[in-house]
Order: structure tokens, then sequence, then C-alpha cells
């Protein structure tokens, strides 16, 4: 079975206002608060039926996550905290005030994949949890991969960890260009980053929505020969132009002779209003080529797209090969709103959050 991921990636968000610094917590107040929903993303309170989740809506501790297919969310908690919950995935959010006046985080991932932005400060405590393993963050970015065999392995670009085996409740310090494995007998170990783990965690910080753009990649075979493509874009704005770049890599035959063999070029889109893909036609000049979505036809919450390319023989490839699951383009919302949350800390302030979406 193919793992699940759990990307603790630097988003470029915009983050909590708070009129005061201090402890962010009241029991009867929301732990987090949805920000941006994209496809399908649904909430589930205890008692209650999967609802689905807008923009502002309050997550309270014990509350529960998930996205469909194509589908994310922006996650925003009270201290400045951002998560991303990918398409297919499902979280647990919990937060108490400890004894000692702790702030205590739990984001337990039952399923699929997160990014996670921590602003931890003093008196706070945040941990991501799977079944077998426990990360304690110290305010960071990498990448956690929840394997379907209870294996996980932790991948960290920056920031310090304390990574535990639930099992054999063994901890290790992991840093900036380490890796960590922990397993389901109980092991667990640290050691350099590899360059394939570094790719991995690069990939991870630049794929999907929520301010880092849109990066996907694969590749397409006739039977004669394959082509890579590598699509990307940077952040989309409802109503502007769209650039989506496409390039040609790892191709088992030159791009030269691609140029001369390729009969049509195109990048198909439509949007959620749109009923069937419209074709961007496009010269393969060289291995990179830049198309142009019309800014009438981008809109929020996202643009689906994919590549066509046939030859002179009547050669046809796609990318991804299975059109049905185009690659999803987020794209962010001109409107503008502003939410005000009143709170109060552990010593009865009250404090005003203003979070504009």
């Amino acid at each position: 079975m193919r793992p699940t991921y759990l990307f603790l990636a630097l988003l470029v968000i915009s983050s909590f206002c708070a009129a005061e610094a201090g402890p962010l917590y009241a029991p009867d107040k929301p732990v987090a608060l949805v920000f941006k929903p994209i496809g399908t993303v649904e909430f589930l309170k205890e008692g209650k039926s999967w609802a689905k989740a807008a923009p502002s809506t309050a997550l309270m501790s014990g509350d529960q996550v998930r996205t469909g297919e194509n589908s994310f969310v922006v996650i925003k908690f009270i201290e400045n905290s951002i998560l991303r919950l990918q398409e297919k995935s499902e979280i647990t959010i919990s937060g108490e005030l400890t004894a000692n006046k702790e702030f205590s985080k739990n984001v337990h991932l039952s399923r699929g994949e997160i990014d996670f932005d921590v602003k931890k400060r003093e008196g706070e405590k945040f941990e991501f949890s799977t079944p077998t393993s426990v990360a304690s963050i110290r305010g960071t970015e990498g990448l956690l991969i929840n394997g379907s065999d209870s294996t996980d392995v932790l991948i960290l670009g920056a920031g310090l960890v304390v990574f535990t085996n639930s099992i054999s409740n063994q901890s290790v310090s992991v840093g900036a260009g380490q890796t960590a494995h922990s397993y389901a007998n109980g092991k667990i170990e640290v050691k350099q980053t590899t360059v394939e783990e570094l790719k991995k965690l690069q990939n991870a910080s630049s794929t999907g929505g929520g301010g880092g753009g849109t990066a996907n990649s694969g590749s397409s075979s006739s039977g004669q020969f394959s082509v890579g493509f590598a699509v990307s874009a940077p952040v989309v704005t409802q109503g502007q132009d769209a650039t989506i770049t496409v390039e040609l890599v790892q191709t088992s035959v030159p791009v030269d002779t691609l140029k001369g063999i390729v009969s049509y070029y195109a990048l198909a889109y439509k949007n959620s209003t749109m009923a069937s893909f419209k074709e961007v036609p496009a010269t393969l000049s060289g291995s990179s080529v830049k198309f142009t979505i019309p800014g009438s036809d981008v809109t929020s919450p996202s643009v689906q797209v994919y590549v066509i390319f046939r030859t002179k023989t009547g050669i046809s490839l796609t990318y991804p090969t299975d059109i049905a699951s185009p690659i999803v383009v987020p794209v962010q919302s001109t409107n503008s709103n502003e939410l005000k949350i009143e709170f109060s800390d552990p010593n009865g302030k009250r404090k005003t959050m203003v979070i504009d979406y």
C-alpha cells in the first residue's frame, strides 16, 4: 500500500493579528479556524454529523476535519500557527490548558498529508501524531511520512523536533538536514538527509495552494517513447491571467526530436462553472513552454488542467495519463472579509483576534 504523508512546510500566508501578546486559550473558544476550504472539506463535532466547512468555521478541541479528492483546506490556530490539510486527509485537533498553564495542542493525522508552519511560543506545546509516532515541534519546517506499514519517516528542513516512537517510548532529537526513521518494532534512528529525501521535502513545500503555488510532475508513455512533464504555476488569483509552465523532463528521446514530430501541443483547462475543457495550444519551441489561461476563466476555488501531446504519426499522450484526475491549480479569491473573535487568556483578560480572509 502507498504511504500517506504529513508535510511540514513553510507557508507564506497572512497571519493572525492579536490585540496583545500572551497565551491564547479559553475552554469555550475556538482552538483554530477554517481559513480557506477548497473542494470537499468537512468537519465533525462530537455527537454531530459531518458538515461542510466554510471560511471562518470555528474548530474546538476534539473536532475533526477531512478533505475529499482534489480538495484542501488552510487552518489557522489562534497563536499564529498555520496548517494545510491536503486531499483525502483526516485530522483531529485537540487543545487544552495544562495544570502548569501550558497551552498544549495536538493534531492527530489518521490519514493523508499536512503542511504546517508552527509559531511556537513560551508556555505552549505543539505536537503532531500518528498511530506510531509523535513529533514535538519547536518551531520548524520538514516532512513527516506516515507509512501504511507503520513506519514513519521525518525529514527536517529547519528547526528542531523531538521525535518519539510510541511503541518503545524512545525519543531522538532531529535537527535541520537530518532524517529520522520510527519503526513498528519500536526502533528509532537518525541519519543525514539524502538527496532524494531533500527532493521530497522541497516538493512538499511547493505543491498545492495556500500561497506556495503549484508543482506537479510525472510521465506518460506511448510504448514507443516516454515523455516526462513538470507542470508548475505561481500563486493564481481570481480574474487575473494564469501562467502555467510545462517543462519536458527525462524524455526517452531528445527534445529536438520531439519538436520535429509533434503536431499538437496544448494545455486543457476548465474552472468549476465550465461544462467542458478549453484548450490553449502552443508551439514546442524548447523544453519549457508557458501557457496562459485568460483571467476571465480564472475563478475561485480552482482551475483544473492537463497537458495534450500529439505526434504527426498519430501518437497521443496526456499528462496526467488519466484526464479524469487532472492537476488542480488553487485560485485565490479576491473577496476580502474581516472576522473578529473575542476570547479570554488564562488570566481572564479579554482580547480580540482579527482575521482577514
